[in-house]
């Protein structure tokens, strides 16, 4: 009998103690996993707090970039009725001392103001004027940098247009050379050249081709001689001397080139301005007398033998 009592209990008694000690090991389970998390959970707070605090250093650092590189402030515009002299000039900003990187230099450079000086003039040496007053400039004097006040080329626009015409240039302060376009083709066609303030020379393009066909020469300032192209054939043909000891062009001698060998063969002589005497060659003679342009009887006509002839 009482074996069959103890067995019933004893069994109850087991279960009661398997399921206690169950209980308990859930909780020590349930316990473990909680540690863990709380563990999991303040690593990750101590992760954000990481987080937060390296973006907060890297918005400082822009802060500071910006702040670097941020363009000065213009200064403040001077009263009206404050005259320009009382201005104090800008300061140049102070040298970098030694040590200081170029960056460093650069930016500091940044945040002063600078001094605005005004573009240098690239043509100091150059006076316009308006001769005519009509609000054209019509006068381009051109001084010696080295030399203030000399002369050293002069361009003239003597037309409406207001074109360049006439070009004159100077050594020494005294006029050497002297263009015109007497045509309007934008390029010299008369060229007069002086020595001391004389003229000594004048050529001139008297066909508009590029090429001289005039040349005087002066002796004294007076006319001494001319060389003229009067067929277009590329070289002087007529040649006319004058007396540059008188007043006025007075003739002496002209001598002509009748077959373009640029050799006279008619030379004529003149006596106080009057034609005296003609001289031809045979060659020129035989030129003259298939043109039928001998000269008049009134004219005494002699025969001049060339050497070769």
């Amino acid at each position: 009998m009482g074996g069959s009592i103890a067995g019933p209990y004893g069994a109850g008694g087991g279960l009661v103690i398997g399921l206690i000690t169950g209980l308990i090991t859930a909780d020590s389970h349930y316990g473990q996993i909680n540690n863990q998390i709380h563990t999991e959970q303040k690593k990750d707070q101590q992760l954000e707090a990481a987080i937060e605090q390296e973006l907060a250093r890297q918005r400082q650092l822009d802060n500071q970039l910006a702040a670097a590189t941020a363009p000065a402030p213009p200064s403040p515009a001077p009263a009206a009725t404050q005259p320009v002299a009382a201005q104090s000039p800008p300061q140049r900003p102070a040298p970098a001392p030694a040590g200081r990187t170029a960056e460093n230099t650069n930016v500091a450079a940044l945040t002063q103001p600078q001094a605005t000086r005004p573009a240098p003039n690239p043509f100091k040496n150059v006076e316009v004027r308006d001769v005519n007053g009509d609000g054209i400039p019509d006068l381009w004097i051109y001084y010696n940098p080295q030399k203030p006040g000399e002369i050293i080329r002069q361009e003239e626009a003597n037309q409406a247009d207001g074109r360049v015409n006439t070009w004159s240039y100077f050594k020494d302060g005294k006029m050497v050379r002297r263009e015109v376009d007497t045509r309007q083709t934008g390029r010299p066609d008369t060229v007069y050249f002086y020595d001391n303030d004389k003229i000594v020379r004048e050529e001139r393009d008297e066909t508009g081709q590029g090429s001289m066909t005039y040349r005087a020469s002066y002796q004294n300032g007076r006319l001494a001689k001319v060389e003229r192209d009067s067929s277009g054939g590329g070289r002087s043909d007529l040649w006319i001397f004058y007396d540059a000891t008188q007043d006025g062009e007075i003739i002496v001698k002209e001598e002509r080139d009748l077959n373009g060998d640029g050799i006279p063969d008619l030379w004529s002589y003149f006596e106080n301005g009057r034609l005296a005497r003609r001289d031809v060659s045979a060659v020129g003679l035989e030129i003259l007398s298939k043109k039928e342009q001998l000269p008049t009887p009134a004219a005494e006509l002699t025969h001049v033998s060339m050497p070769g002839s």
